[in-house]
């Protein structure tokens, strides 16, 4: 299967990304700045985030995402709070806070259910990679989830003087620009898998950098927030600061995902006993199954997503 130059595809994404996230608020405000948020965003009107954003969790796992979401109702709390002292203060001693808070922000978001991670471990699953793939791959996808979030709200928020809830509103035009993105990359894996093709290396590069991208381009909810607290305080370089550094304790948890998958799908296949001929078959039903949960994850993400737009 022929796939587009990487750089053709990144093109792409960020005119895909300017016209969902953009014109739509363009359309409403053709007239460049508008004025500040009116209704802004406060730990009580914003909304958390759900652990993952990742829709319904099994019973068992319930009272573990309800702690987390306990926490980050918490940890919204404290950043807005530390916020207002850095817009009056500027103390330094704040702005540490803010920094502190939104690393922990990163690494409790990112250990809740959701799609990243379940789409990073399907698809080292499905593909035999390095460890360092699976570190560069969290590292990419945490800190494009980052920048995207950080655009949005510069984009919507600043430029065209957006509400808060009307920047979280518009997030949904990428998540769904997102999750059929990813319905297309696990499709592309499990058919190559099925058909029996062999990737050369620039061929898993351009796979795996769709895949950043595709898993990417959502914005992260909890950096949204972030970045609507600081807009609203009036500090809006340290919420981009603060969200940044949660994008590192994020990808510190997406990153251990990915290696632990790919230890693990390397570990199955060395302990496989049997004829290569077997090993063959065992490598080619994981790609077409971690291709198939791709799809199948993304999917339902999409049916949403869509759902949320009407």
């Amino acid at each position: 299967m022929h796939l587009p130059e990487t750089g053709t595809v990144i093109r792409a994404l960020v005119l895909a990304i300017l016209c969902v996230a953009v014109a739509p608020a363009a359309a409403q405000n053709p007239w460049g700045v508008g004025p500040p948020p009116s209704r802004p965003a406060t730990p009580s009107a914003a909304p958390t985030p759900a652990p993952g954003e990742g829709g319904a969790v099994p019973g068992f796992m319930r009272p573990l995402v309800e702690r987390i979401a306990a926490g980050q109702r918490e940890m919204n709390r404290t950043i807005s709070r530390e916020l207002r002292a850095v817009r009056e203060s500027g103390s330094t001693k704040a702005l540490l806070a803010v920094t502190g808070v939104a690393f922990l922000y990163g690494v409790l978001h990112a250990v809740g259910p959701g799609h990243g991670k379940l789409v990073v471990s399907s698809f080292f699953v499905a593909r035999e990679a390095r460890v360092m793939a699976g570190v560069l791959t969290g590292t990419a996808i945490s800190f494009l989830q980052a920048v995207t979030s950080i655009a949005l709200v510069c984009g919507l928020g600043v430029v065209l003087g957006q509400h808060g809830f009307d920047v979280l509103g518009r997030s949904v035009w990428l998540e769904t620009l997102s999750y059929a993105l990813i319905v297309a990359i696990g499709l592309v894996i499990a058919i190559s898998a099925a058909r029996g093709a062999h990737h050369h290396d620039h061929g898993h590069g351009r796979v795996g950098a769709g895949m950043i991208l595709a898993a990417g381009i959502t914005p992260c909810a909890s950096a949204l927030i972030i970045m609507l607290f600081a807009l609203t305080n009036g500090v809006l370089l340290v919420g981009i600061g603060a969200t940044l550094v949660m994008a590192i304790g994020m990808s510190l948890t997406v990153s251990a995902v990915g290696i632990v998958t790919i230890v693990g799908r390397r570990t199955v296949m060395v302990v496989l006993p049997g004829s290569p001929r077997l090993r063959g078959w065992v490598s080619t039903g994981l790609s077409v199954g971690g291709g198939v949960i791709i799809a199948v994850v993304g999917g339902l993400l999409l049916a949403g997503a869509w759902a949320r737009l009407g």
